[in-house]
């Protein structure tokens, strides 16, 4: 049978819509992500799914509640951003996903904390599992390892000044930073720019380390442009790199123990000791009593110290001051490591310090033992 060439022209049409239209839906569909499983020890009810919207800031946000039955199965099509997610089923026990476009995300498991939870159809989530494994071997081997030599000579009553001692205190600090390279490390080598690299910026550290995270975050932007997670990493980075060495710190407005509130930018001195300490942290509080001797020593040639701690009890950290005899400015405001100001120094873990001159220029940072007093002695030699 002839078809009349209108006719043709229409049926072309026709199957042209059909087909794009075919296609637009595939393309849809292939973005949706299914997120489904069986879990044991879940009673029939909702499990949640959050937004971990700012890892740093640690913020997140409820996005779904997922139903699941009384057999413990769930199964839910969502349209997700590109993201780090957390599925939050019991109390405090929950799984962390790191979710692409497509995925199609299997959930097993027993909530009781008998065995972890597999997760399966996630290249980003097995990715980001791989880090928290290596990150977990890394911390045993490296820190794990001498705080527990410590904790021997602790319970022996070993004075803190014995050689021993001292040396294991500053293998701790040391091997903590060597800690965070290898985790940098194996950023470098095993993740690529997925999606799952964001949820290793929370322990992002070291000025020898920022160009290599400066080119991480230009990839990364280049393979997920326009994402929430792009602009994260891309603001990590700034951070990082406006308080190396050579770089100006933003100023500090924090309340003292009276209330008050004492700005770094009110300690006049040649020199200004940023020192980020806890009440909690070992390894903060026994420097003490070399940042008194400092103190003591050069505060009339110019030196100052200003301490922040990230503290979430007032009592304890009015006590440790107290005991510890930390004579100069302290401020707090009792958030620990949610205190705007951590995330805005790139501050990850304590101990943690920044020395600067009196225009707010980084001369030295993370400076403990020998070589801190070492440096203040040349500054003011």
């Amino acid at each position: 049978m002839r078809i009349p060439i209108k006719s043709k022209h229409l049926l072309f049409a026709s199957l042209f819509l059909s087909l794009s239209f075919g296609f637009s839906c595939a393309a849809k569909k292939s973005d949706t992500v299914t997120i489904s499983g069986q879990l044991k020890n879940v009673p029939k009810g909702f499990i949640s799914l959050a937004l971990e919207e700012d890892i740093n800031r640690k913020k997140k946000r409820s996005i779904s509640a997922i139903p699941i039955d009384e057999t413990g199965r769930f199964s839910v099509q969502l349209d997700l951003e590109p993201h780090i997610y957390s599925l939050n089923i019991r109390d405090k026990n929950s799984v962390i996903l790191a979710i692409d476009k497509g995925q199609q995300i299997v959930i097993s498991g027993d909530a009781d904390g008998s065995t972890p939870f597999v997760v399966t159809g996630s290249e980003d989530t097995a990715k980001l599992e791989a880090y928290e494994k290596f990150r977990k071997e890394s911390l045993d081997r490296l820190v794990i390892s001498v705080r527990n030599q410590i904790k021997e000579l602790t319970d022996k009553k070993t004075p803190e000044n014995d050689p021993k001692f001292l040396e294991l205190a500053r293998l701790e600090i040391e091997n903590y930073n060597k800690h965070k390279d290898e985790m940098i490390g194996f950023v470098k080598d095993n993740m690529g720019t997925s999606v799952a690299v964001y949820a290793t910026s929370i322990r992002w550290d070291g000025d020898k380390n920022v160009p290599f995270l400066n080119d991480l975050a230009k990839r990364f932007e280049a393979a997920h442009p326009n994402l929430a997670v792009t602009s994260k990493l891309k603001e990590k980075v700034q951070i990082l790199t406006n308080n190396s060495v050579g770089g100006t710190v933003s100023d500090i407005a924090m309340p003292d123990k009276n209330g008050q509130t004492v700005t770094l930018r009110s300690i006049k001195a040649k020199y200004v000791l940023i020192d980020f300490w806890g009440s909690w942290c070992a390894p903060c509080r026994r420097e003490s009593g070399e940042l008194a001797a400092l103190y003591e020593k050069f505060k009339p040639l110019g030196f100052e110290i200003y301490g922040v701690g990230l503290e979430s009890e007032r009592d304890l950290w009015l006590g440790a001051i107290e005991q510890d005899k930390r004579v100069w400015a302290n401020v707090s405001t009792f958030q620990e490591f949610e205190t705007p100001v951590a995330f805005e120094y790139g501050v990850t873990s304590l101990p943690a310090n920044f020395l600067i001159d009196s225009n707010g220029k980084v001369v030295a940072k993370n400076l403990h033992g020998k070589e801190l007093k070492d440096t203040i002695e040349s500054l003011f030699k």
